[in-house]
C-alpha cells in the first residue's frame, strides 16, 4: 500500500455533490469525474512536486498544485482538492513553461532520498 495522487477533470457543479458526501472519495468513486480527462500519478506525486517546485513540502504559485492550493473536499489531509477554472487555467500556463531542462536539472537522486521525497526509490537503479 502506498499514496497515490490522481488529476481528474470535474464540472464545477460536481464539485458541491462530492462536499456534501459523508466520505468526499465516495462521490469520486461512483463517478461525476471525466474518464477521459483523467491521469493517475500513481507515486510519483512527490517527485513531480519537488522538481516542479525545488521543495520538499513547501511551494507557491501553480506549480505547487499537487501539495498546496484548491480547497479541500474532506477534513483528513488525504481528501480530494479542486480547483476552480481561473485556478487551473493558471495550473495549465505555468506547467506549459516547464522544461525538460528545469526537470532534469533538479533531479539530484541522493538529494532527493536525503530530503525523503516520496516514495523513497530515487538512488536505486534505473532497471529497477
Amino acid at each position: 500500500m502506498g499514496m497515490y495522487c490522481e488529476v481528474s477533470v470535474a464540472a464545477p457543479g460536481d464539485i458541491e455533490g462530492f462536499s456534501a458526501e459523508p466520505d468526499p472519495l465516495d462521490g469520486l468513486r461512483r463517478g461525476g469525474t471525466a474518464t477521459i480527462n483523467r491521469i493517475s500519478l500513481e507515486k510519483a506525486w512527490h517527485g513531480l512536486h519537488y522538481l516542479l517546485t525545488g521543495e520538499a513540502w513547501d511551494g507557491q504559485g501553480p506549480l505547487a498544485f499537487l501539495l498546496a492550493g484548491g480547497e479541500q473536499i474532506g477534513d483528513d489531509d488525504e481528501s480530494p482538492r479542486w480547483f476552480t477554472p481561473e485556478e487551473t487555467k493558471r495550473i495549465h500556463l505555468a506547467l506549459t513553461s516547464v522544461s525538460d531542462e528545469l526537470l532534469w536539472s533538479r533531479f539530484d537522486a541522493k538529494q532527493m532520498e536525503q530530503k525523503q521525497i516520496y516514495p523513497g526509490i530515487w538512488d536505486e537503479s534505473e532497471d529497477e
